[in-house]
């Protein structure tokens, strides 16, 4: 089996009222460079869209492509829309689901849950989860015994693609609640079949690569902007102000942000093929007046090339 070549990007933010994402036009020239790079299909990591019901020729956009398209589900998918009513505007049976493509397993998963009561947990849905703040970031049980149960059956090396990640290198809190259980399923499978291999999450965007247990977590960037608490009055077109609401908490990037992935079985390597950019009008976090945190904010994406885990 030869080397496999994919196109990976996350936080569109379409929600036109809201910001100034230009959604169709970044998912062009994503679409454009993955297809002119060889990438086999693309993956999307998260709020790809606000109001999904609302932007059904966004995703037919990029369910249509020449490239197969998968959907992770992100928390602001559920800003407006129902749980059920996303499914059903994004082409999906359930939020959580695996394919194989290239002699990999791709398991999507969906950590769109809050819990304020030991193991109960509901599903985001029509905004709910802004009530539960301390609460979110769940998979409830039967979704972990699901991934446990798909990761152990897998005749072929696993990713695992969310959009929170499991554990979050950088801060503590920038993982899932129920993070140390996907990882104890992470180690379980080293040395089978189905060994996890690689982390994909986006939800904080950034960009950077840490290796957690042996394995390598690629946190992709927006394609789009980063997002700021404080708002900023610096872009010099005071028009887009009193068009885009959210406009002044938005540090937009100059390009669409993406990156290429190829996974090398016989090298046992995973390589990415980031995206070079700069901030719009040269306006970054910190000129905005904010705070990178505990990654700093960029716009772009890296390139690296790492070994997988030991076997």
């Amino acid at each position: 089996m030869g080397p496999l070549k994919f196109t990976v990007f996350s936080d569109l933010h379409h929600h036109p009222a809201w910001y100034k994402a230009d959604a169709p036009e970044r998912l062009t020239a994503i679409q454009e460079r993955a297809l002119e790079s060889g990438s086999e299909f693309i993956l999307h990591l998260g709020d790809f869209s606000h109001k999904p019901s609302a932007c059904p020729d966004l995703i037919r956009q990029f369910r249509e492509f020449p490239l197969p398209g998968y959907f992770v589900l992100g928390n602001h998918e559920f800003d407006i829309d129902s749980y059920e009513t996303v499914l059903q505007s994004m082409g999906l049976d359930a939020g959580y689901y695996f394919f194989d493509h290239g002699g990999f397993r791709f398991i999507v998963l969906d950590e769109n849950y809050f819990s304020d009561f030991p193991g109960i947990c509901f599903h985001y849905s029509e905004r709910n989860y802004f009530d539960h703040p301390a609460g979110r970031d769940w998979m409830p049980q039967e979704e972990i015994q699901w991934l446990r149960e798909t990761v152990q059956s897998s005749p072929y090396p696993c990713i695992l693609a969310s959009h929170a990640p499991i554990v979050y290198a950088p801060s503590e809190r920038g993982g899932m609640k129920c993070g140390q259980e996907v990882e104890e399923i992470i180690r379980g499978s080293r040395g089978t079949p189905g060994e996890v291999i690689l982390c994909l999450n986006g939800h904080h965007h950034r960009s950077g690569l840490d290796v957690i247990n042996g394995v390598p977590r690629l946190d992709v960037n927006s394609a789009s902007f980063n997002w700021v608490p404080v708002p900023h009055d610096l872009f010099p077109e005071k028009e887009w102000y009193h068009i885009y609401e959210c406009l002044g908490n938005m540090i937009i990037f100059e390009k669409p942000v993406s990156a290429e992935i190829i996974l090398d079985p016989e090298t046992r390597t995973m390589e990415v093929i980031g995206t070079e950019g700069d901030f719009l009008h040269g306006i970054s976090t910190e000129i905005s007046g904010n705070d990178s945190g505990a990654r700093l904010s960029s716009a772009d994406m890296i390139s690296c090339k790492v070994p997988w885990p030991e076997a």
